[in-house]
C-alpha cells in the first residue's frame, strides 16, 4: 500500500450521504437536496457570496462524483479479485497463498484492481481541492496554494492511507485469508468464492461512508490551511438548510463563526469540529472570509447562545 500511495503521490509531487435517508413516507437522495437548496441560495446571492456558494456545490458534486466512481472501482476490482484469486488457488493451493505475508499478500490485491481505486481517490481529492481554492480566492484575489502545496500533499497522503491502510485493505485481508482458509479445509472453491464475494460486497457500504467522510474532511482541513495562510479567522457555515440539515448544523448555517467560537463547538459525535462540521456525512463547510466581507455583505453572526444551541444539538 505505501508503494502504491507513493506512487500516486509522485503524481500529485444524517447530512450528506449519496444514499436514499427516509424523510418521513418518502427516500430523499440528501446530496440531491442540498444541491438542489443550495442552488436556490446562489440565486438569491451575488458577487463573492455568490461565489462561495458555487463553490460549496462544486465540492458536494465532487464528493457524490468521488463516490460513486470509487464504489465503480471497488466492484471491479472485487470482480478481478476473485478471478485472480480463483486462478492462483486452482494453479498452486490454498495453503500456498496463505504463506504468503501480509505485504505480499497485500501487494496480490493490489495488483488485482484496488489500486485503481486508490488512484480515484487521490484524483476526487485534487478537485474538492481546486473547490476550496475558488473559495478562498473569493476573499482574498490571488490567493494561491504553492506556498502550503507540500503540506496539503502531505495530508492528502495521510488522508488516502486513513481509508485505504485502516479500512479498505485491512476488509480485504481478512475476507481473503478467511476464503483461503477455508478451501484449506476442504470447503468446495466455488463455495468459499461465493462467500467471499458476498462478504467484499457487503463491506462496501462502510468503506464509501468512510471515503465520503474523509473526502469532506479533507476538503475543510485544506481550507483551514489556506485560512491559516492567508490570515483570515472568521468562517462562515455554508450549505444546505434544509428539513434533513442535523440539530447541531441549524443554527450555524449561513451564519459567521470566529475561530474562538469554533473552539467551543462539539458536534457529539467525538470529531474535530473544524475538518468535520457536524459530524459523518455532513454537508457543511467553513468558508473563510474577512472582516471587510463581513461588513459588506452584512452577514449575521453567531451568538453565544447559537453555540449552545448547536452543542445541544450535537449532544441528541
Amino acid at each position: 500500500m505505501a508503494e502504491s500511495l507513493q506512487t500516486v503521490s509522485k503524481m500529485i509531487c444524517d447530512c450528506g450521504r449519496p444514499i436514499a435517508h427516509l424523510f418521513g413516507e418518502k427516500k430523499v437522495d440528501a446530496d440531491k437536496v442540498a444541491i438542489d437548496d443550495l442552488t436556490r441560495q446562489v440565486k438569491k446571492q451575488s458577487g463573492d457570496l455568490a461565489t462561495i456558494t458555487r463553490a460549496r456545490i462544486d465540492q458536494l458534486k465532487a464528493e457524490v462524483s468521488a463516490t460513486k466512481r470509487i464504489k465503480k472501482a471497488l466492484t471491479s476490482s472485487r470482480g478481478e479479485l476473485l478471478k485472480t484469486l480463483e486462478a492462483a488457488v486452482n494453479a498452486s493451493s490454498p495453503l500456498s497463498l496463505l504463506s504468503l505475508d501480509r505485504n505480499q499478500l497485500m501487494s496480490f490485491i493490489l495488483d488485482a484492481g484496488l489500486g485503481l481505486a486508490v488512484e480515484e481517490f487521490v484524483d476526487s481529492a485534487d478537485r474538492i481541492e481546486d473547490a476550496a481554492a475558488k473559495a478562498v480566492g473569493a476573499i482574498v484575489p490571488n490567493f494561491g496554494f504553492d506556498p502550503i502545496q507540500g503540506e496539503i500533499n502531505q495530508i492528502k497522503v495521510s488522508v488516502a492511507q486513513s481509508v485505504f491502510d485502516d479500512v479498505i485493505i485491512p476488509d480485504t485481508l481478512g475476507a481473503v485469508r478467511g476464503s483461503l482458509q477455508a478451501m484449506a479445509v476442504q470447503v468446495p472453491v466455488k463455495q468459499a468464492m461465493s462467500a467471499l464475494s458476498k462478504r467484499m460486497q457487503s463491506a462496501t457500504g462502510r468503506q464509501l461512508t468512510e471515503v465520503r467522510t474523509k473526502l469532506a474532511q479533507y476538503g475543510r482541513d485544506v481550507t483551514a490551511k489556506a485560512a491559516e495562510s492567508a490570515g483570515l479567522d472568521m468562517f462562515l457555515y455554508t450549505g444546505p438548510e434544509d428539513g434533513i440539515t442535523r440539530a447541531f448544523c441549524r443554527p450555524l448555517v449561513s451564519k459567521v463563526i470566529s475561530s474562538a467560537q469554533m473552539k467551543k463547538l462539539n458536534n457529539g459525535q467525538g470529531l474535530p469540529v473544524v475538518t468535520s462540521g457536524g459530524g459523518y456525512n455532513c454537508r457543511h463547510s467553513w468558508s473563510p472570509i474577512s472582516k471587510g466581507f463581513l461588513i459588506a455583505s452584512k452577514l449575521p453572526r453567531a451568538t453565544t447562545k447559537d453555540i449552545q444551541k448547536a452543542n445541544a444539538g450535537g449532544r441528541r
